[in-house]
């Protein structure tokens, strides 16, 4: 998927709908990793995708963020904390308007492969009413895109820090 979205297939677009997953090796110890992910008022520092956020990180607590979606827009998303695993993974869950229209339900994986080397894998689920009318505008496509840059953006940032 390496056209730009404006020209992503039907099919291409249909196939994000029902989420996606995204995984990078970043050559950087697990808990530079974890404490760069967890860092969420940082973000605006260094993440292209989103580009500010705010959390009380505790299960049951709230993550506000805001996404740039590029030609959609940015947005912001409200999500409660469901897991957290330190060191290993956190899950968060939001939805739009009511849980029915529109769920998006991400995790964020963290797996120490050597000492000095960590794979970060993010996975993003949608479901609800509204998942084929956001797949069809191509929604998911620039955030799936959005996703491998926030990837790409930590992968430099923990890099450069360890």
């Amino acid at each position: 998927m390496n056209q730009p979205v404006g020209k992503s297939s039907l099919k291409a677009k249909m196939a994000l709908m029902p989420g996606w997953t995204t995984s990078i090796e970043i050559a950087a110890p697990l808990q530079t990793v974890w404490e760069q992910v967890t860092a969420f008022d940082a973000y605006s520092e260094w993440n292209p995708f989103v580009i500010e956020a705010a959390a009380r990180f505790e299960v049951g607590k709230t993550i506000r963020f805001l996404e740039d979606l590029q030609q959609f827009g940015q947005h912001w998303i409200e999500a409660e904390f469901l897991e957290i695993d330190p060191m290993q993974q956190f899950v968060w869950q939001g939805h739009f308007a009511a849980p029915f229209l529109f769920t998006v339900r991400h995790s964020f994986m963290f797996e120490a492969i050597a000492p000095n080397r960590t794979r970060f894998s993010q996975r993003h689920e949608n479901s609800g009413l509204f998942v084929p009318f956001l797949a069809w505008r191509g929604i998911y496509s620039v955030s799936h895109q959005g996703y491998l840059a926030f990837d790409q953006a930590l992968k430099a940032r923990c890099e450069l820090n360890s």
